[in-house]
């Protein structure tokens, strides 16, 4: 894992070169909303997209994370299925309502049953690579070539991928700055639980920290945006006093809060810190909100490493999925 980890500015280059070398054409000009469905590593890659076009696509994005689809999914709907295995059950159910409902679809995959429902129907698809087993670790080639769909679909300008060399020119100028955070902030949250609040433009990059921590690093981990917290969970911060020591709180700040969710930041941080000993705080880098984005995941991704380490667990094995995915096979 800590080999994929380092190798993140790498992939997201490979991931360019993918969508770059792609012959992909949709056959509908036009759309009404998109639809893109991933669950896990693949998902979470759908959500960040979702949250980085929200003010450059001038239709609606959802990210759909079941097996079924909402009623609205139809001709004027570009549905784009995220499945790093391509075997992913709740995917594969959603690809096929799409296509009982005349939606154009797009895939990303490495192969399995996806890449065989594209290339069988003839359907826009982009292959990544399998090889590492890692959905998780492959973010990077699931976020950029949903990208590129969106891009080839008529519905992206070019800017995305001038954002995107950019980002990969920060991750590798930062690399010993990102470890160095990264180091602290695990040894932050060995033995702890770890509360992390972000503002609610950057809710997905917390989301994926949570789920890597959860995934690499065995451990449990809450989260929460602003400014919606402020109007309950904040409350909550009164019983039980006996968790207070057991809590880790990390103010995930961006160029892109607003200035009254900066403000709601520090008074919330007053109350935080009233309660909790461990209460930090960092600042994404970077010009862009994919700049900025990137160097979140990969910073958290070092995180979830040096955590693994810290709790003597391996982060490659997922025993609990594998548990699951094998009792849902038998029945």
């Amino acid at each position: 894992m800590k080999q994929l980890v380092e190798g993140f500015a790498q992939q997201l280059r490979d991931a360019m070169d993918i969508g770059e070398k792609a012959t992909v054409a949709f056959s509908s000009p036009l759309y009404n909303n998109v639809v893109i469905a991933g669950m896990g590593g693949s998902g979470i890659g759908g959500d960040i997209v979702q949250a980085y076009v929200a003010d450059k696509l001038e239709v609606p994005v959802i990210v759909s994370k079941g097996y079924t689809l909402p009623a609205f999914v139809g001709l004027g709907t570009l549905f784009i299925a995220s499945s790093f295995s391509g075997n992913t059950e709740e995917t594969i159910s959603g690809v096929r309502a799409a296509m009982n409902s005349d939606a154009s679809i797009g895939f990303v995959t490495s192969g399995g049953e996806l890449l065989r429902i594209a290339q069988e129907e003839g359907m826009p698809h982009l292959i990544i690579p399998g090889k590492s087993k890692q959905p998780r670790a492959c973010l990077g080639y699931s976020l950029v070539e949903m990208l590129y769909l969106l891009h080839y679909a008529g519905l992206l300008d070019d800017t995305f991928k001038t954002e995107l060399r950019q980002s990969i020119s920060l991750l590798e100028e930062q690399a010993g700055i990102i470890k160095v955070q990264a180091s602290a902030l695990a040894n932050n949250f060995h033995n702890k639980l770890p509360v992390l609040y972000v503002s609610n433009a950057l809710e997905p990059v917390a989301v994926r920290f949570q789920q890597q921590l959860n995934e690499n690093a065995k451990q449990l981990c809450h989260v929460n945006v602003f400014p919606e917290m402020n109007h309950n969970e904040i409350v909550g911060w009164q019983h039980p006093e006996s968790i207070y020591e057991q809590l880790s709180v990390l103010l995930i700040r961006t160029a892109y809060d607003h200035p009254r969710v900066r403000l709601r930041m520090d008074l919330s941080k007053k109350i935080f810190e009233d309660k909790v000993q461990d209460v930090v705080e960092i600042e994404a880098q970077g010009a862009t909100y994919l700049e900025q984005a990137l160097y979140l995941i990969h910073l958290f991704d070092w995180v979830s490493v040096y955590l693994a380490e810290l709790n003597n667990v391996d982060p490659n094995t997922i025993d609990n999925i594998d548990y699951l995915k094998g009792e849902l096979s038998k029945q």
